[in-house]
């Protein structure tokens, strides 16, 4: 039987129920330590520049992601973006191996699936977001500044480009891929996994209420992507596509991208539409396609031939007896008697001759012959 997604990691033969639980925790000392060191860089490049201000300065408006302070926005991105090497090198480390599964039931990233995901999300967040601005132009332009391009802009948008590719596969590892193979190695139902990975991603923003309902609603069709596809590359690059344009638009001055304090239930719209969207094309896309979307049954590796080491304790207080070889016994048939020797055949008898030796017919007669 074939393995969907949220199943690899538990039907496998060298499963182990504490290696994901271990996983996560490591991962979380791993990200923890390459902080530690994020953070120290930023120190002493912020020491050299302008003391600790400025260094204050970005511990107070961490998480934020604002792109009036490039080098703020860059150390945030930064440290969401060590999440990749942390979880990876956490699983590496105890398991389940090998790691490309946790990329998608191929065991590896599929980069031309990756392409045709990326295409299809740009146009469709374009065309949400982009409209919705417009419509907010046309309803309300005092909401709606015009862009504003210079070379700030520019060196802005480079940013994003450059890096918000990784912050959204970061969080998609973590929320669509951990997560869902974690809890999806409980139990067989996938609709369970993605209920839950759902408030853990929706915690790990701080926008108020309506924003939280955004994040919510884009996190359940990430999941239900995930699932559907057998693997994390839709979820990456709608997540990449949604936050490009978003810091794209915000980095001309046209919106604010993680402001959310006039957010309302209008403001839900287009992410409803835009999610409504990929399901369709996405789904058309992986039947057109003909997608792998499960994992073909892992056969149990074959016993070890060679000795254990280190060998196992019983093997110091077992006795080793090994069997001594000794030429196979056959027992042969005894030799078969001679065969007994075969009377040559009687010669013909004349026809006048008697019917036994020593006997005379009643008509002989002396002299006759």
């Amino acid at each position: 039987m074939s393995t969907r997604y949220h199943r690899l990691a538990r039907e496998t033969p060298a499963y182990a129920w504490w290696k994901l639980p271990v996983a996560g925790l490591l991962a979380g000392v791993i990200w923890i330590g390459a902080g530690i060191v994020l953070i120290l860089v930023a120190l002493v490049v912020f020491a050299a520049e302008s003391g600790t201000d400025k260094f204050d300065a970005w511990t107070e408006a961490a998480g934020d992601l604002d792109l009036h302070n490039l080098d703020f926005f860059a150390l945030d991105m930064l440290s969401l973006v060590i999440m990749i090497p942390a979880l990876l090198l956490a699983v590496l480390i105890t398991g389940p191996r090998p790691i490309g599964y946790l990329s998608s039931v191929a065991g590896r990233l599929r980069t031309g699936w990756l392409a045709r995901m990326t295409l299809i999300s740009f146009v469709v967040f374009i065309v949400t977001i982009g409209g919705s601005v417009a419509i907010g132009e046309l309803t309300d332009p005092a909401d709606v500044s015009a862009p504003h391009v210079s070379t700030r802009a520019i060196v802005a948008i480079g940013l994003v480009l450059l890096l918000t590719p990784f912050q959204a596969a970061a969080e998609e590892y973590v929320f669509r891929g951990y997560v869902l193979q974690l809890v999806g190695s409980w139990t067989r139902f996938a609709i369970i996994p993605v209920i839950v990975s759902v408030p853990l991603f929706v915690a790990g923003h701080t926008y108020e209420l309506w924003g939280l309902v955004d994040v919510g609603i884009f996190g359940l069709t990430a999941a239900v992507l995930t699932i559907r596809t057998g693997g994390l590359e839709a979820g990456i690059a709608a997540h990449t596509a949604n936050n490009v344009v978003l810091f794209v638009l915000d980095a001309l001055g046209m919106i604010s991208a993680t402001d959310d304090s006039d957010a309302g239930p209008t403001d839900l719209i287009p992410t409803i539409i835009s999610s409504v969207a990929l399901l369709v094309l996405v789904e058309w896309a992986a039947r057109r396609h003909d997608l792998q979307r499960t994992r073909p049954p892992i056969p149990p590796p074959p016993p070890p031939q060679a000795p254990m080491w280190p060998p196992p304790p019983y093997a110091y207080w077992w006795p080793q007896v090994q069997p001594q070889w000794h030429p196979p016994q056959q027992s042969w048939p005894a030799p078969a008697p001679p065969p007994a020797p075969v009377p040559p055949p009687a010669p013909a008898l004349h026809p006048a001759t008697p019917d036994y030796p020593g006997e005379l017919p009643p008509s002989w007669t002396p002299g006759s012959r």
